[in-house]
């Protein structure tokens, strides 16, 4: 068995609950859904993809351009050759949770964490696991994808999946993305809301983030987002590594 990685690069974290913390990311090959209500383009020779902003991690079409880890070994030696201190290790994609019955990674991650290392996983809570002793050390954030990714109710929501994921992991926190649009329609917090509403919640934090690839379409969005963050007590997330680097892949 070999593990599929689309890149791994060492940056700040740029989202969410440990958002600056110096980390290495690990994005994983392949994911369940297209999501191409996202609208995001990416292209291949001559083949153009629709897609999220990862595409190229997501769709199966950029297989090739993928790396082929034949071993825990060499995984570890890669990961441990980005960073000298103490760093997170953020587990992405694609959605890493279709490799996490992968003897490659999960050897990967028990290494890292017995070394003391915070590992993280950025899912979009539709894929089915078991969690092991492994996984329930992990920390999720999950990104489950609301009606204007373009996918159907019945792939993009299972309430089962989120509520283990809740029930099992070491922390879960939601992360949902926004732009000015759909905050004045208000059909994706009343989404939000209605998700929360089906699950046993232990007292998990809820971000909000702007949607953009620039600067100043974040600074558009963030203005609307934010007070609805004050009026249902979520919490806001930036997405520091766009205002660092801009929309560069490996940052």
């Amino acid at each position: 068995m070999m593990l599929a990685v689309s890149e791994i690069f060492y940056s700040l974290q740029g989202e969410g609950e440990f958002i600056g913390t110096p980390s290495v990311f690990v994005r994983l090959g392949g994911c369940n859904l297209r999501c191409e209500g996202f609208g995001v383009r990416g292209s291949l020779g001559s083949r153009e993809f629709i897609g999220c902003d990862s595409i190229y991690a997501a769709h199966y079409a950029f297989a090739k351009e993928w790396r082929s880890f034949e071993t825990s070994a060499l995984l570890i030696k890669e990961i441990k050759s980005l960073g000298k201190h103490l760093f997170d290790i953020i587990i992405t994609g694609g959605e890493p949770s279709l490799h996490f019955s992968n003897p490659i990674l999960l050897q990967t991650m028990e290494y890292f964490l017995q070394k003391g290392h915070r590992i993280c996983v950025e899912s979009n809570g539709s894929v089915p696991f078991v969690f092991d002793s492994i996984l329930k050390q992990l920390y999720f954030t999950l990104s489950v994808k609301l009606s204007n990714s373009g996918e159907p109710i019945s792939k993009r929501l299972k309430i089962p999946v989120i509520q283990s994921i809740i029930d099992n992991a070491k922390n879960v926190v939601f992360k949902f993305v926004l732009n000015a649009t759909m905050c004045q329609e208000a059909k994706a917090l009343q989404e939000i809301k209605a998700l929360l509403a089906s699950l046993r919640l232990k007292g998990n934090q809820i971000f909000l983030m702007p949607q953009g690839t620039t600067p100043h379409e974040l600074d558009t969005n963030i203005q609307a987002i934010y007070p609805l963050c004050l009026q249902e007590g979520f919490c806001l997330s930036d997405r520091l590594h766009i205002r660092i680097w801009g929309d560069k892949r490996g940052f």
